[in-house]
């Protein structure tokens, strides 16, 4: 299992009455440091929009919140496909208001982005900026109280919201509130607060993006699926060539993957294309494809017994049970950023449950555990000792003739 590493850092912003307003995203590098290196701003931005979005996921650290992150000229000019209903672009006080900064910073505010200026100390020739703001971020450390309050009194002719930054008294803090300022963040507050976690190579992040999206409840549609799946041309031409193989018996040629999906319907098509996916992750043994592929099926044998109406969500937990061994990462962390039914998280985290007791069955039997196996369960859910034999040593072929299908297609 990966070590832990610094991802990025989060410090809170209040209102007047002391209740988070929003969020600082901050650069930190993987050692922990406040040293930056040789990294520049783009750099920075970019590993913690990275880390924001894609590691840690951007509800976990903010919830509800808005997320404050610094744009360096470049990100104003060409930014990323972000909501603007979470982000507010934090304009770094070393950005120039030049022509084509005000006209980026145009666009983003017709699209409905909160524009902030950082570390903002007030000079004529930033008027083209404030007049683009709604929030103004005043360093009230870098500031007298002669300069602090010629400031206070000139921003005041605009209609925007000011934020006190780096607040460290309980006396500054109280001058700021007398001044007007609408809110406040510093280490009198709050010191920024390191976020750490597993980055995910690149390429697992990829395929992890893929899961997420093949088990998203809106590809349910098979239209949705073939478009899901269509946006990987080598996975969609791996799955119609597995579809095709000997190994799953098909009398004529399947040509279309929107036919396929019609005729071997859309929850087997995510089941294959998941699979693909996870064979895509080269530094992973074989056999591990074929475990995966064993337990998915076993659980669904025997959930076909338990509930046949269901036993495509058995497979689907017996495959998700696999995830860890893949990405090197807790399996509730990876289950936070896949949309999976309550049941089918409940079933892999906790055990509950009719999939949650297939599952657990299903890993006894698999380790030999043979006293981890609930026998009076059993009968409960309707199964024998004898099924369970059956859907063992069943799944353990069609692992091994369908490991030989998706290594024939890579």
């Amino acid at each position: 299992m990966q070590q832990e590493e610094t991802l990025l850092a989060r410090q809170p912003i209040f209102n007047a009455k002391l209740d988070i307003y929003a969020y600082e995203l901050l650069f930190r590098p993987a050692t922990g440091g406040l040293e930056s290196g040789v990294i520049d701003g783009d750099q920075a931005t970019s590993t913690v929009m990275l880390n924001a979005f894609s590691e840690v996921g951007i509800n976990n650290l903010v919830a509800e919140n808005k997320v404050f992150i610094n744009f360096t000229r470049n990100l104003i000019l060409t930014p990323p496909p972000f909501s603007n209903q979470e982000i507010v672009i934090e304009v770094l006080e070393d950005i120039a208001p030049d022509p084509e900064v005000l006209q980026g910073l145009e666009r983003l505010r017709q699209q409905g982005f909160t524009i902030a200026l950082d570390d903002f100390a007030y000079d004529e020739s930033l008027i083209p900026l404030i007049k683009l703001a709604d929030i103004i971020k005043v360093d009230v450390l870098a500031l007298n109280d002669e300069e602090l309050d010629s400031n206070m009194l000139k921003l005041r002719d605009y209609p925007v919201k000011l934020l006190a930054e780096k607040v460290e008294t309980q006396e500054m803090f109280q001058r700021c509130k007398e001044l007007g300022f609408d809110y406040f963040q510093g280490y009198f507050l709050s010191k920024p607060i390191l976020v750490k976690g597993r980055v995910i190579p690149a390429n697992k992040l990829v395929v992890m993006k893929l899961i997420a999206d093949l088990h998203s409840p809106e590809t349910s549609d098979p239209g949705v699926l073939h478009d899901t799946i269509s946006s990987d041309t080598t996975l969609s031409y791996k799955l119609l060539k597995m579809i095709n193989s000997a190994a799953y018996r098909r009398p004529r040629k399947i040509e279309s993957l929107y036919r396929a999906i019609l005729l071997i319907g859309p929850n087997n098509i995510k089941h294959w294309a998941s699979l693909l996916a996870l064979s895509n992750l080269d530094d992973k043994p074989h056999v591990l494809h074929e475990q995966t592929m064993l337990r998915a099926h076993m659980c669904e044998n025997l959930g076909s017994i338990v509930d046949n109406n269901k036993k495509d969500l058995f497979f689907t937990v017996g495959m998700m049970s696999m995830l860890d061994a893949f990405f090197d990462a807790p399996l509730n962390e990876l289950l936070s950023s896949i949309s999976l039914t309550d049941d089918i998280n409940a079933a892999l985290l906790e055990g509950e449950g009719p999939l949650g007791f297939v599952l657990s069955t299903t890993l006894a039997y698999e380790q030999g555990s043979w006293g981890d196996i609930d026998w009076s369960g059993l009968s409960q859910h309707g199964l024998t000792i004898k099924d369970v034999k059956k859907a063992y040593l069943d799944s353990l072929q069609w692992s091994i003739d369908t490991s030989s299908a998706v290594e024939d297609s890579a």
